[in-house]
């Protein structure tokens, strides 16, 4: 099956980008409950961080389900959705590490290997071995 590559980019990018504005805006632990009206019903700023991370746990059990309901289930973890998820950890921790990343020279070599490296050599060994078959 093929993946949406632009899909899940477009989903990052979101996030990504509300996490950063929220720490633009000067968000410290104080402000959860700072409110604000929605259509009559005052919000807090921790009910908006909340939601923000169990709407995509919410999302995920429902991609599970129709994909089970698509005969389409993952009969194990694939390569690339381990890559995200780990990567994904990693950037967590650099939230509010400040200026200067913890362990910035490895995050750079890491960056320039999967673009230099991992992916060009994945793409090599499998034509050579197509190549080979053919």
């Amino acid at each position: 099956m093929k993946t949406d590559w632009n899909l899940i980019r477009e989903m990052m990018s979101a996030a990504i980008d509300a996490c950063e504005r929220i720490e633009a805006a000067g968000y410290t632990e104080s402000d959860r409950d700072a409110t604000i009206d929605v259509a009559g019903q005052q919000v807090s700023v921790h009910d908006f961080l909340v939601s923000a991370w169990t709407l995509p746990e919410n999302l995920r059990y429902q991609i599970i389900r129709e994909r089970h309901d698509q005969a389409a289930d993952l009969p194990y973890v694939p390569e690339a959705a381990r890559i995200l998820v780990a990567i994904s950890q990693a950037s967590a921790e650099l939230i509010g590490a400040g200026d200067t990343a913890p362990a910035g020279d490895g995050i750079q070599k890491m960056i320039q290997w999967f673009g230099d490296h991992a992916a060009p050599s994945v793409e090599q060994a499998i034509a050579d071995r197509r190549r080979a078959v053919a």
